[in-house]
């Protein structure tokens, strides 16, 4: 358990490179990015939807054709899972727009959603059309605070995350300095793939070898452990 911060200040002091610190903050980005995909036999990697990244949007009503949705954050979106319309009764399925006009027998075969820059399109609705949506999202980065700038920090003597000047943190306050990831996974996973990167960018390739062993053997845990599909 840390925040993101803390979970830099500890490998920055545990390698004697404060010089680092910037740097840091963009590996340990990475590495949670990369946590949200899985390698395959094949060399490809594979995308995985936790379903702690699920979210969900109050019933939206079409008001155009095609009514354009807007993604809350394009910068974390990775896909939508379920797009249903109880109005009409249906799931909305994706299709390519250059194609989704040729000639097809299958029911609602004119009802379709597509991406389109940062809004999600959903073609063939009728006015007035409800839609209920979910999607996932990566977590989303996080910027390096210094002591003073901190809202949240994570005490390890209690193993609570506490409000900086006292007082028990909201939800909203615990999302400025930490994410799911980081909360349950930080010690063992994220700070593991920044020592990784860190050793490499050194130049210290056993110890990266050794570190980026560990979080492979590390990050499987969080795979078996974490509910989420592919």
């Amino acid at each position: 358990m840390t925040t993101f911060s803390q979970c830099i200040d500890d490998v920055v002091t545990e390698l004697m490179r404060p010089d680092l610190l910037t740097a840091s903050a963009s590996y340990v980005n990475q590495t949670m990015r990369e946590l949200h995909f899985k390698p395959n036999p094949q060399g490809q990697s594979i995308a995985i939807h936790y379903d702690a990244n699920r979210f969900e949007a109050e019933e939206l009503v079409n008001t155009a054709e095609p009514y354009m949705w807007p993604i809350p954050s394009t910068t974390a979106f990775q896909d939508m899972e379920t797009a249903y319309s109880p109005t009409a009764g249906i799931y909305i399925k994706q299709k390519n727009p250059r194609v989704a006009k040729a000639v097809s027998y299958e029911p609602n075969a004119n009802v379709y959603w597509y991406r389109s820059g940062p809004s999600i399109a959903f073609a063939g609705l009728a006015n007035g059309s409800t839609l209920q949506l979910s999607w996932f999202e990566f977590v989303r980065s996080m910027g390096y605070r210094t002591v003073a700038d901190r809202v949240v920090i994570f005490n390890a003597l209690t193993q609570e995350y506490e409000k900086v000047g006292g007082g028990v943190p909201s939800e909203a306050e615990l999302a400025l300095e930490t994410n799911w990831m980081l909360q349950r996974w930080g010690d063992s996973v994220v700070k593991e793939g920044l020592r990784a990167k860190m050793w490499k960018r050194i130049g210290d390739l056993d110890r990266g070898r050794m570190s980026y062993s560990a979080f492979e053997s590390n990050r499987s845990g969080l795979w078996m452990s974490e509910p989420s599909s592919e």
